[in-house]
């Protein structure tokens, strides 16, 4: 079968929208965002008919619309014991290099989450530190740091999230401004922003950005260039962004120029 011939084969089979469905899925599976101007060439069809298949896929939780094309939605997250275990040497070399980030005598908030679990064992000795936190597991693991002063945030434990939320939460979480916040993240991406899997996580996440004096993010690889239901914030409410040194070049050159400081941690 010849160039030509092969061509028009696609593109015959590509004229059908479920032919495309699949393909942009695949696509977004395998680099995390699509271009409609592309996708249109590609598929020898107008970018009317590309930004509709994006609104369809967008509606049916499979991407999120940004400018100019899409970006995957993250995976649904499971259980909080089962993340604990996945990743452990990444979360553990962004957790060393996220707990140089503390300052003598500082009021931290690790928000819940299997890598700020990390970032608690990591935090250094003897700086006078107060900690507060939603997670019960981030609780018990300073337990026996004597010096460290920890503030535990009571209210109804979401056993998926691995962390206390609604009404009670929210407001202790407003008697106290924190110095420092480590956001827990679903998603992050320059455009769309950090975001959540979760409502009412996403939204003890917007308070807490509101309420504390610098944000950090600590971010797994997979987590970049992805989108989330639920929004949390601009990345320009983020201060510093710390991720691994084999991350997404890609990825890592868009956040900088959102203003975004982006750390690199390494062995």
């Amino acid at each position: 079968m010849s160039l030509d011939q092969r061509k028009e084969r696609f593109m015959s089979r590509t004229a059908l929208p479920a032919d495309r469905h699949q393909l942009i899925r695949e696509r977004l599976q395998q680099d995390g965002r699509v271009l409609a101007a592309e996708l249109a060439v590609l598929f020898g069809v107008s970018e009317d008919s590309v930004r509709r298949d994006l609104r369809e896929l967008a509606a049916a939780g499979i991407c999120q619309r940004v400018y100019g094309g899409a970006i995957a939605m993250t995976p649904t997250p499971i259980n909080i014991r089962l993340r604990s275990a996945a990743n452990v040497e990444y979360k553990e070399m962004l957790a060393r290099a996220a707990a140089l980030l503390v300052q003598p005598g500082q009021l931290i908030f690790l928000d819940a989450s299997s890598t700020n679990l990390a970032v608690a064992h990591a935090l250094p000795r003897e700086l006078g530190l107060t900690v507060a936190t939603n997670a019960p597991a981030i609780a018990a693991a300073l337990n026996e740091r004597e010096d460290i002063d920890v503030l535990v945030i009571g209210g109804r434990l979401d056993h998926k999230v691995g962390g206390t939320l609604g009404v009670g939460a929210l407001q202790e979480l407003q008697r106290m401004r924190p110095d420092l916040c480590f956001l827990g993240i679903c998603s992050i991406d320059a455009e769309a922003g950090i975001g959540s899997i979760e409502s009412e996580d996403a939204a003890f996440k917007r308070a807490l950005v509101a309420g504390c004096g610098s944000i950090v993010a600590v971010a797994t690889p997979e987590k970049l260039g992805t989108a989330s239901p639920y929004f949390i914030a601009p990345l320009a409410e983020i201060a510093q962004l710390v991720v691994v040194a084999d991350s997404d070049v890609e990825q890592i050159k868009r956040i900088r120029q959102t203003g975004v400081t982006v750390i690199m941690a390494t062995d």
